[in-house]
């Protein structure tokens, strides 16, 4: 899996703003696909829902002919705006993920990675402390 971009936003920002940004950064990354298409599958996923809980939003989509998945993380302690959460929890992460359409266990391996990290209390507490990208990264880092 290639982390291609992570941001950290001091104040809140909204939804369509950071996914953008996100994306850009994978389009721009190291492997090469179809933007328009999979702008529009994402876009539909995104329309079917991608509140994971936890303060995590996962906008992801399956992209034929991509060579190892590729994902953007960001992190807004003050939360997304525009973009509605049931239960009025508010989303602080957004993991942009894209993955080999020919893959389904690359797709499901980094899903079940980033549901671990947040379901740790501590990792999830570090990442709501973070300062910079670079931390961002760092917390992305086995040691």
């Amino acid at each position: 899996m290639a982390l291609v971009y992570t941001k950290f936003y001091v104040q809140s920002e909204s939804f369509g703003r950071g996914l953008g940004f996100a994306y850009d950064a994978l389009v721009h990354g190291p492997c090469t696909f179809d933007a328009n298409e999979t702008w529009k599958n994402l876009a539909e996923r995104v329309k079917q829902g991608i509140y994971m809980g936890e303060g995590l939003l996962l906008p992801h989509t399956r992209v034929p002919g991509l060579s190892e998945p590729l994902m953007a993380f960001v992190v807004c302690p003050e939360g997304f705006t525009g973009i509605e959460i049931r239960g009025g929890e508010k989303a602080q992460f957004m993991c942009v993920l894209l993955s080999p359409a020919e893959s389904a266990t690359a797709h499901t391996m980094v899903i079940a990675d980033m549901a671990k990290k947040m379901l740790n209390p501590q990792w999830k507490a570090k990442a709501l402390t973070v300062k910079s990208d670079s931390e961002i990264k760092a917390l992305f880092i086995d040691k």
